[in-house]
């Protein structure tokens, strides 16, 4: 029997046997979603604001054009075709990529990667290949509750109907970026950490990579950077929010999505 309507089956069971909580507030709730409303209104403004489709940076239309926002044109490392993102890093969808992130709430992959999916899936792109989830180390994996990014993946790969594929391992490993107080810093915390995972499996693919978030893009630029040494042809990445670096306020968005 296929894996998901077992997962079905469990939550349905699950929702008769506890009551409903919010997704972003933690709020009980009665009707049949998994926001209370308002979070969901919260959700859907954070969705509208305008963000750069080269770096996923929250930026006025205007300022915003096919070669990129004025920001990432100066960043000769943007190593992407194009990115989508759900919304700007801020509540309640902070709190709901750090409660998948740190508590395992999976039910956060589920709403969040159906999310993406629909992002994805509005993008001019050309057909994907493979969806790529940003790869964990085995000692990073021990502490955490989950793979946050595998979770939010499998749910895009089934939302779009596109194949998972582990494309590339990290192979080193590095403390976490949130010790990281600089761009300079977070890059060479993660520089040479991944690779491609056997030869030539990414040759002449379209990918997308699938993150929870970004803060400076490290991470995503040195995983598509393996990617490439595989052979991949061409490389996207979806992730949920974009926030700001370290001591950087987030910048003001337009009203008009993009």
């Amino acid at each position: 029997m296929p894996l998901g309507p077992i997962l079905n089956l469990a939550r349905a069971l699950a929702d008769v046997v506890s009551p409903r909580s919010c997704l972003g507030c933690g709020v009980l709730i009665e009707h049949a979603g998994r926001v209370c409303a308002p979070c969901d209104a919260a959700l859907a403004e954070l969705r509208r604001l305008s963000y750069c489709g080269r770096c996923g940076r929250s930026a006025r239309p205007e300022t915003i054009d096919d070669d990129g926002c004025g920001v990432c044109r100066r960043e000769r490392f943007w190593n992407m075709a194009g990115v989508a993102r759900f919304g700007a890093y801020e509540s309640p969808l902070r709190e709901m990529v750090l409660d998948l992130k740190y508590d395992g709430v999976l039910a956060n992959a589920e709403w969040l990667g159906a999310a993406l999916a629909q992002r994805i899936a509005e993008r001019p792109w050309q057909p994907i290949d493979a969806i790529v989830p940003v790869p964990m180390h085995p000692l990073r994996r021990w502490q955490r509750p989950c793979d946050h990014a595998a979770e939010l993946a499998e749910v895009v790969s089934r939302r779009l109907g596109i194949p998972l594929r582990r494309l590339a391992r990290r192979s080193r490993y590095s403390e976490s970026q949130l010790r990281m107080d600089t761009r300079a810093k977070r890059f060479d915390n993660i520089a040479q950490c991944f690779e491609p995972r056997g030869r030539a499996r990414s040759k002449g693919l379209t990918v997308c990579i699938v993150e929870n978030m970004v803060v400076t893009g490290a991470t995503l630029c040195e995983v598509a950077k393996a990617l490439r040494r595989g052979g991949a042809k061409r490389i996207y990445a979806a992730f949920v929010a974009r926030s700001s670096p370290p001591g950087q306020p987030q910048p003001i968005a337009g009203s008009k999505s993009r």
